[in-house]
């Protein structure tokens, strides 16, 4: 998958309904009948009775009679609660959403007020706040278990970042958020309606051209960041405004940008219904919405971005 958000939710999907990591020949979901060969050509054949002259061998009472407690197995199992379904994706997202809206305008009107005052401090704010998210994102792709705390904080500090560059961009040209807030809104619903119909489907192929794309969009940033720093005062030192085809360059990355976003919002949901299907753990609901918020606001950012240089040119 290309989103790393979405890692513990692919992790899962890929163990036993009690939670073991797949064995050569198995399938999630599926249950071969006994004595028939499975995917693998490995057969599956039944128990056989207790054989004659011996007892029956009771688990609970191997240990010298004594019982154990089968609450805490010696694997490394992932018990499931309860499967996750699609309600918990959406009322976790809302609530996540919420949280960003919420901190975006409180420093948005905080700022606002008096923006020549308030911009050292407003810049300041995003900037770190924009680290602190990204650094939650990392935390949240290298963990084993997904958590609220995490995600609710992603939104907190990414709903300050964004807060804070739409101030700056808004104050440059007027009108230009709500032009991006329905811009990424339409996206958002054409990715939902290809998927939902089915016009747009998920394999290895698109995954493999979406992952291509991001990698390249990725290397085109560093890039551009390295040479702005490196050599501001030539035409090198700002990529975006080289020509091509008559178009700026940062504006065909852009387009491009916003394809690969919009692939990577389809694979997202994607993961969702496999998720729901499959019975993965409720919890995973939370890396489910932080992976989508993610996405979202790569989307808005990059849109942002093409309106501005649209209007430049």
């Amino acid at each position: 998958m290309a989103n790393p958000v979405m890692n513990q939710v692919g992790e899962q999907m890929r163990r036993t309904p009690a939670g073991y990591p797949e064995m050569p020949g198995y399938q999630v979901g599926t249950n071969a009948p006994y004595g028939e060969n499975t995917s693998a050509g490995n057969p599956v054949y039944p128990q056989s009775a207790t054989p004659v002259g011996t007892s029956e061998y009771d688990p609970h009472t191997a240990n010298n009679g004594t019982a154990y407690n089968q609450a805490e197995p010696l694997g490394a199992a992932q018990r499931i609660s309860r499967p996750m379904t699609l309600d918990d994706v959406l009322v976790r997202t809302g609530a996540s959403f919420g949280v960003m809206i919420l901190a975006a305008a409180a420093l948005w009107f905080w700022g606002v007020n008096d923006l020549t005052a308030n911009a050292g401090t407003m810049l300041t704010i995003s900037s770190v706040s924009a680290l602190v998210a990204f650094a939650l994102v990392l935390v949240s792709s290298f963990r084993q278990k997904p958590s609220a705390a995490i995600t609710l904080g992603y939104s907190l500090f990414e709903g300050l970042f964004i807060g804070g560059i739409s101030a700056f961009f808004e104050y440059t040209y007027p009108g230009i958020v709500i032009q991006a807030l329905l811009g990424t809104a339409a996206v958002f619903v054409t990715c939902l309606v290809l998927f939902k119909t089915g016009l747009v489907r998920v394999n290895s192929k698109f995954m493999k051209i979406m992952l291509v794309g991001i990698v390249g969009i990725v290397v085109y940033r560093l890039l551009a960041m390295v040479l702005a720093v490196l050599t501001p005062a030539s035409a090198v030192g700002n990529l975006d405004q080289i020509t091509l085809f008559g178009l700026p360059l940062g504006l065909l990355v852009g387009l491009f940008a916003v394809i690969f976003g919009a692939m990577s919002l389809i694979s997202d949901f994607d993961m969702v219904r496999e998720g729901v299907r499959l019975g993965v753990d409720k919890e995973m609901s939370w890396s489910c919405a932080l992976g989508i918020m993610v996405t979202v606001v790569w989307l808005y950012v990059e849109i942002l971005r093409i309106i501005a240089i649209l209007r430049d040119n």
